[in-house]
């Protein structure tokens, strides 16, 4: 018989432990919800038991559902083995270890977990707790017969009244748990200890609060059974008032030091719910195996988010859905900007991201699957998730309602911005560089030599190619042999383009000077490329934007308006400044752009070494053009060469 792989019992609380490190906070609950839902239940229920609350003043969190429940021998599985929950073990499905990794540690007394089936209709109940030694095991009473001698040692019992820890264990099952149904109680790290705010470890910040909104921005949409959302309640604790006008709903509980304490359930809605009804809606498809993303946008003047203040964010997000969960949950400038979510946009926008599950039963397809702690989400192979293909996709067929809202907003702001701030000669700037920022690279062609794969980059894209044409917008960039614009390729043996070593070229962004949020103020430039702008009534894709209260600049302005150009107007001369400035951002983009699949050396054996798109970014990450932006005596020069054309000569007591 062969030896199997096992894990030595000493191993085991280990492995809880980093399971435990791995997930984040009110993981713990998310495990127990799963659990519920899988089970059948109707109801989901996030207590406090009762009776030790009056007996000890000890607030203990329950979870209760009206599922199949278990039997006594899955009871002890389910408790004690990792893979032990009963179901489907696999890279889509469960692991086996989510809640009691997420849960033991934290309650090192004990988790009681009683269960009513068809098998042990007046319950079965079992108690797992933490021993001297650090390992995981289920307590043990004495088990007698009919005359009350001692038959045996048992693990498995029917709920009784436990003095000790003031509570009778068959008293705590609810009236809606008519037949069947699981009920867990949290006992933390003592007789006395209070968990039923949740994880009592300070790095957690663990409250009810927090709990209630986790849930409903966890959950994207509460399932329905027998045609009902399945009804999911956290109750929570308030300090009874007077004056409190809610005693026809919520219960009072008088703990034994007199205190009263309104015991309130508050529903759980999942996020859906907070995306207000009115918002416009549509789907894009953003890559070939099939992820869609749905977006929202709500006008003004309704508030962008609905509900209750019950949703932890209190803004859009953008999250991936993973078998009805939300991952990945971001408002960030950056995540936003991946999709051309402009900053005029993403208050009032959100993106649920619906890639395909990857399951063992269809290895050669492409998904996404979870890590073992439930807490990140990773595509085939174990890659990051592909945002920035997902955003150029999105991007390309960016919305039309969307791109109206965008606009809109920037004709509201920019009823206040002086026009001159706006790039007004980009097409000389085209001139001057396209003849010289040409760069060696492997460019797609029907009867090419070179096998590779497609990048994001075409010869002649961009804001305006080298005719002048601004691009259509929802094009996307293709191989379309030797006759259209042509695709940049990464070489690769068996790729799936030819294509030839050439000489190309791009068009390029336009510019925009603006106030960076405190959050960016650092900055003296970032790069969007997937952002439009208007400038003279072209539409240029990729947008510079460069931060106008930087002291950078702010300095600048100042020395050419109050030194150099001190009898002209000053907004004429900033005016100036703030063109050049922003015309050579725009040629550190164009040129790091050209340099996509830039031919730079050749290895020992003769392979090609090329920039690729990763190395471009490098370059045009907001600390590289800041940097690129400081100490340029080639932009002081332009200035005076321009300023002095409108100005005159500059102030003498400078020369």
């Amino acid at each position: 018989m062969p030896r199997y792989v096992h894990v030595p019992t000493e191993a085991t609380s280990h492995l809880i432990r980093q399971a435990y490190e791995a997930g984040g906070p009110y993981q713990w609950a998310r495990e127990a919800w799963k659990n519920s839902e899988e089970s059948g239940a109707s109801i989901i229920h996030f207590g406090i038991e009762e009776q030790a609350a009056k007996s000890l003043g000890v607030l203990r969190r329950t979870i209760m559902d009206n599922g199949s429940g278990m039997r006594p021998d899955d009871l002890r599985t389910f408790l004690t083995t990792f893979g032990g929950g009963g179901k489907p073990i696999g890279v889509d499905g469960n692991f086996g270890q989510g809640f009691k990794s997420s849960v033991l540690p934290w309650n090192p007394y004990g988790v009681v977990v009683i269960s009513y089936s068809d098998e042990a209709p007046d319950g079965a109940m079992l108690w797992i707790e933490r021993d001297a030694e650090g390992n995981y095991a289920l307590k043990e009473w004495n088990a007698a017969d009919e005359e009350g001698d001692f038959v045996s040692r048992t693990d498995v019992v029917a709920p009784f009244y436990d003095e000790d820890n003031g509570c009778d264990w068959s008293l705590i099952r609810p009236s809606w748990m008519t037949t069947t149904g699981t009920i867990m109680v949290l006992l933390g790290a003592g007789p006395e200890a209070d968990t039923w705010r949740g994880d009592p470890e300070a790095s957690r910040h663990e409250n009810v609060d927090g709990l209630i909104r986790y849930l409903n921005s966890r959950l994207i949409e509460i399932p329905s059974r027998d045609g009902s959302p399945i009804e999911t309640t956290v109750v929570d604790l308030y300090a009874k008032r007077s004056n409190d006008r809610r005693d026809t709903r919520d219960k009072t509980v008088i703990l034994p030091d007199g205190e009263a304490k309104v015991w309130r359930p508050r529903r759980i809605h999942g996020l859906r719910h907070f995306i207000p009804d009115t918002a416009l809606n549509g789907t894009v498809v953003v890559d070939d195996h099939g992820t869609e993303t749905d977006w929202f946008y709500v006008p003004e003047p309704e508030k962008p988010v609905g509900g209750t203040s019950d949703y932890i964010d209190q803004r859009p997000v953008v999250v991936v859905d993973y078998q009805g969960e939300a991952y990945h949950a971001e408002h960030s400038k950056s995540r936003y900007r991946h999709f051309g979510i402009t900053d005029e946009l993403m208050g009032r926008t959100w993106l649920i991201v619906r890639p395909p599950v990857y399951s063992d039963s269809r290895p050669t397809e492409w998904g996404v699957l979870t890590q073992a702690s439930r807490n990140i989400l990773i595509s085939k192979g174990g890659l990051e998730l592909p945002w920035e293909e997902w955003g150029d996709r999105f991007f390309d067929q960016f919305p039309k309602e969307l791109a109206e809202a965008r606009e809109k907003a920037r004709e509201d702001r920019n009823a206040h911005v002086d026009a001159d701030s706006l790039a007004k000669n980009l097409s000389r700037i085209l001139d001057r560089l396209n003849p010289r920022f040409k760069a060696s690279r492997v460019l797609s062609s029907a009867i090419g030599k070179i096998t590779g794969n497609p990048t994001s980059s075409s010869a002649g894209g961009g804001g305006v190619d080298s005719s002048g044409d601004s691009p259509k917008q929802g094009s996307s960039a293709r191989p379309r042999g030797a006759s259209g614009p042509r695709q940049v390729l990464l070489p690769a043996g068996g790729g799936s383009t030819t294509g030839t070593i050439s000489k190309g070229r791009g068009g390029f962004p336009a510019f925009k000077w603006k106030n960076f949020d405190a959050d960016e103020a650092k900055q003296l430039a970032r790069y969007v490329p997937n952002d439009c702008q208007k400038v003279d009534g072209v539409e240029y894709r990729g947008v510079v934007y460069l931060n106008r209260r930087h002291p950078v600049f702010v300095q600048e302005v100042n020395y050419w308006a109050n030194q150099v150009w001190p009898k002209s107007d000053p907004a004429q001369v900033e005016s100036v400044v703030l063109r050049v400035y922003g015309e050579e951002a725009v040629t550190h983009v164009v040129h790091a752009q050209r340099l996509d699949g830039t031919l730079v050396a050749r290895t020992e054996e003769g392979n090609p070494v090329l920039m690729g798109r990763d190395d471009v970014q490098a370059l045009l990450t907001p600390e590289a053009l800041s940097a690129a932006l400081l100490g340029l005596t080639n932009v002081e020069g332009r200035i005076l060469t321009q300023g002095g054309g409108l100005f005159g000569r500059r102030n003498d007591t400078n020369t």
